[in-house]
């Protein structure tokens, strides 16, 4: 059986976890940049039920493109060299994982911290120094991203949406309503009922409104392609600003971001909550 499009479009990408993350230096609002960048970037906290080594478990697990950032600075169930080789020999390649710490390290220890892990153990994420100046790590952990091409194909993340997210808009007098299937920040695609507009190609509307889930945002958009999917036509805008250009409004572009940043980090937890509730009924699968 086919997979559901949201749960097929949640599990494809690259997925990186920052496990054990210092929020005083790697604060929450990281996560909407590296989203808006088109970054899918989740931190995995603590959990006092399950130890590290099941939940690295369940996350390569279920989701095929996993890169894994462990905050060595934390401390684990067991020695971090210990859990990072045991992760990497049992995973092997698939396993893609960087380690962070403070720059402050001195200069023997950094040494021995790069021998250890890039050479020793053959992690390929790369050893991550973190300052205490936020801005500088927000910039340092992008470039590392970029690095490891986290993006993979994707320029845009894009979610999948449900009955909640609806557009209405105004074409030759008439308000049609229509239900969107799926939004990025760059572009929305949304099918009409029957008897909803007749649009052409770059066609330019304004005064678009959104509804996502309850938060609504106006703006404008132009028709970038249009095709029978299931027997629906299904339209395909780009934003575009007032002067034509495409792209969104700062104020806009964030708080659609938010909302593919919300729906992403729901599905994810959701999946991993239910990983996580097999461990505990089976514990036998990760020993």
């Amino acid at each position: 059986m086919d997979m559901l499009p949201d749960r097929k479009a949640i599990f494809e990408g690259i997925k990186t976890f920052v496990v054990l993350p210092d929020l005083s230096r790697m604060p929450e609002d990281f996560l909407s940049h590296f989203f808006l960048e088109g970054y899918e970037v989740y931190y995995i906290l603590d959990d006092p039920h399950l130890d590290l080594y099941a939940r690295t478990r369940v996350l390569l697990t279920l989701f095929p493109q996993t890169m894994l950032f462990f905050n060595i600075e934390r401390k684990a169930e067991m020695p971090w060299p210990e859990l990072i080789r045991r992760i990497k020999e049992e995973q092997g390649a698939r396993a893609r994982i960087g380690v962070l710490y403070g720059s402050q390290t001195d200069a023997q220890t950094r040494r021995e911290l790069q021998r250890t892990y890039l050479y020793d153990i053959g992690i390929d994420c790369g050893c991550i120094p973190l300052e205490y100046r936020k801005p500088e790590n927000l910039a340092r952990l992008t470039s590392v991203l970029a690095a490891n091409q986290a993006k993979g194909r994707r320029k845009f993340l894009r979610a999948v949406c449900d009955s909640t997210c609806t557009v209405s808009l105004v074409h030759s007098g008439i308000r049609h309503e229509g239900k969107i299937r799926d939004i990025s920040i760059s572009h929305f695609s949304c099918v009409f009922a029957e008897g909803g507009p007749k649009l052409e190609l770059k066609e330019k509307l304004q005064r678009v409104q959104l509804r996502l889930s309850g938060m609504v945002c106006a703006v404008e958009a132009i028709v970038r392609a249009k095709r029978e999917v299931s027997g629906e036509l299904l339209y395909i805008f780009a934003f575009c600003e007032a002067r034509s250009f495409e792209g969104l409004s700062p104020e806009i572009r964030t708080k659609i971001n938010d909302f593919i940043h919300t729906h992403f980090r729901k599905r994810v937890g959701d999946m991993v909550r239910a990983g996580v509730a097999e461990v505990w009924a089976h514990p036998e699968s990760v020993a």
